[in-house]
């Protein structure tokens, strides 16, 4: 068989032998609420006991940085570094879950504990994100006992405050920027556009909060005690928001749109099925 194919089998064997769902347990079972102050141990205790010991044992160099947030959590990052000559791949994830709110979890249903019915997985992380990079480090576990090594390059981070609005994430990238370099970003996050098709998305566009505020003057003003002679800063918030989309929600700044969205790429794009989940329909 080649490589392949071994290494497929091998993630099947994972699978069906009952090991990962013995691993996300786990990996589950570490309370790790970013969102709650009072479980901050927790989250150093998955990088520790959880996340590195995985990397280890493929023979990856581990490193738990702190965060310079004070809002944030710990990180960490692992390398595997074949040859400097290699292609060199750069994987994220993030171990923290929101607040577990076990009193709206149903009979039979815990958070902290993973539970299977009717093929679904239960728990928290199970579907963000702890599910996830664990599937691609077993794909690498599986890769390196097929063939031995990878023949490219992996770094890996991992971070705890994602769900806090990744606080220091940003900071850290731009600090560690020459460690971190690589040639490609393959993360795992976020929805699937139908629930029983994987979704690939093959760019990530960015995005920039920010507050925006019209104060005209100190104090309340009525407008209509002065006979509409005053601006109101509510309409001129919603002109101003009114220039940037239409009402379709399609952007009407030139310099905004999209220039890789070619015709040819509309066309293929535009039979595609948009819907199926509980949500969108």
């Amino acid at each position: 068989m080649t490589t392949r194919e071994v290494t497929i089998q091998k993630a099947e064997t994972y699978f069906d032998d009952g090991t990962f769902l013995k691993d996300l347990s786990r990996l589950v079972a570490v309370e790790t609420e970013s969102q709650n102050p009072n479980q901050r141990d927790e989250l150093y205790r998955y990088l520790i006991e959880e996340i590195t010991p995985l990397l280890t044992a493929m023979d990856f160099h581990t490193e738990i940085f702190e965060n310079s947030n004070p809002n944030g959590g710990p990180l960490l990052v692992g390398e595997r570094i074949e040859n400097p000559e290699f292609e060199t791949i750069l994987t994220y994830g993030h171990g923290d879950v929101i607040r577990a709110q076990t009193d709206q979890w149903r009979t039979g249903l815990h958070p902290f504990k993973v539970a299977v019915e009717d093929e679904k997985i239960y728990g928290r992380g199970t579907a963000d994100n702890k599910c996830q990079h664990l599937i691609n480090l077993a794909a690498l576990s599986c890769l390196l006992e097929a063939r031995g090594d990878l023949g490219f390059n992996v770094k890996v981070v991992i971070e705890t405050s994602e769900e806090t609005g990744s606080a220091g994430l940003a900071d850290f990238f731009r600090l560690h920027k020459d460690r971190l370099k690589a040639d490609v970003l393959i993360a795992s996050d976020g929805p699937r556009l139908q629930p029983d098709t994987p979704t690939l998305f093959m760019g990530s566009r960015g995005a920039i909060n920010f507050d925006l505020e019209v104060n005209l003057r100190e104090g309340a003003n009525h407008s209509g005690n002065w006979g509409g002679l005053l601006a109101d800063p509510a309409i001129i918030l919603a002109h101003a928001l009114a220039t940037i989309t239409d009402a379709r929600g399609q952007i009407k700044i030139e310099a905004w749109r999209p220039t890789s969205l070619t015709p040819e790429i509309r066309k293929a794009l535009k039979d595609l099925p948009v819907g199926g989940g509980p949500t969108i329909d």
